[in-house]
This record gives C-alpha cells, structure tokens and sequence, in this order.
C-alpha cells in the first residue's frame, strides 16, 4: 500500500470518528456523556492535524481543548449536579429517527455540493507550516481580532456557567414529606 492511499485511508477513519463523536455530543441527553463523545471528537480532529503534517496543532488540540476545556466542561457539569428529572424525557424513537434521516440528507447534499464543486490545486505550504512560530504569527498578526474575541467569548461562557453553577447550590433541596406519626387512622 503506498504512502498516499494510506493518508487518505488513516484521514477518512479519523473524519468518520470526529463526525461520529460529533453526533455523540450532541444527541446524547445526560450531559456527562456528551462531554467523554467530546473527547473523541477532539482526538479525531487531533489525528486530521497529524495527517495534515501539523503536529504541533495536533498537539494543542489534544492539549487546550481535550484537556484544559474539556476538564472545565466537566468540572461544571459536576458542579451543577443535575438529576435524572432535571435532564427531561429521551425523545421518542421516530423523533430520532427522522432527525438521523435529516442529518444524512444534509450530510449527502453537503458532499455532493462540494464534489461537483471545481477543484483547485492545495496551496504549497512552506516547511514551517504549523510550527509554533509560525502559528503565534499566524494568530497574533492576521488573527488577532478574531482570537480576542474568542477568548472573550470563553471568559463570558465560563462566567455564566459560575452563575447557573451559583444559582443551582443557593436553590433550597425540596422538602420531604414529613412521616405520618399518628399510625394508621390516628388524628389529630
């Protein structure tokens, strides 16, 4: 097998296993599943890096998503503490069913749409092409703006995760029945 078919055979198994981990995520209804479907999406966009021949990407997807966000996903989802009745009702099997034949005919228009699109040639990528000095200035001189409002936007998520996480612990537990001490057929 040469090298070429097997890039394209190790790409095509980590793009199914992200779009798999993907669709975990999100259709999972106990959010502490949906966060471990996570790190199975972030582990197969780290291996597409690989592919891509950008390991220094790759390895800070493994580090600053699957591991430093990831943990702070979870870290909320513990604190929050939901119960079983907070998390809803699963949805009915045809309401999934219909949602996964939706999701397949997005998926098939999306892939039509882009093989009947002309292909052009891939750029030529230089030899520092996703060194860590090429991607601070990368991200620190055409980026800038895009990357402080992304970092803003996790401050603002992580401040209003506290506040939910805040409001929940201050909500007073539900109040037990008290038992009856009478007996049966005892009064007052």
């Amino acid at each position: 097998m040469s090298h070429s078919v097997l890039r394209e055979t190790f790409f095509v198994i980590f793009a199914f296993l992200a779009i798999f981990g993907a669709f975990l995520t999100v259709s999972r209804r106990n959010p502490m599943y949906s966060a471990v479907s996570l790190i199975l999406f972030f582990g197969a966009v780290s291996g597409v890096m690989m592919i891509l021949s950008a390991p220094f990407l790759a390895l800070m997807q493994l580090m600053v998503y699957a591991g430093a966000i990831l943990v702070l996903f979870l870290f909320v989802i513990m604190l929050l503490a939901l119960r079983e009745e907070e998390l809803g009702e699963e949805r009915p099997w045809p309401l999934q069913l219909l949602t996964g034949i939706g999701c397949a005919v997005l998926f098939g228009l999306l892939a039509a749409a882009i093989l009947r699109a002309p292909s052009a040639p891939a750029p030529a990528v230089g030899g520092d092409f996703g060194s860590p000095a090429e991607v601070g200035r990368s991200m620190f001189a055409e980026w800038v703006l895009p990357f402080e409002i992304v970092s803003v936007l996790i401050l603002a998520a992580t401040m209003g995760s506290v506040v939910l996480a805040k409001k929940h612990l201050d909500r007073p537990e539900p109040a037990e029945e008290p038992a009856d001490t009478h007996g049966p057929g005892g009064g007052h």
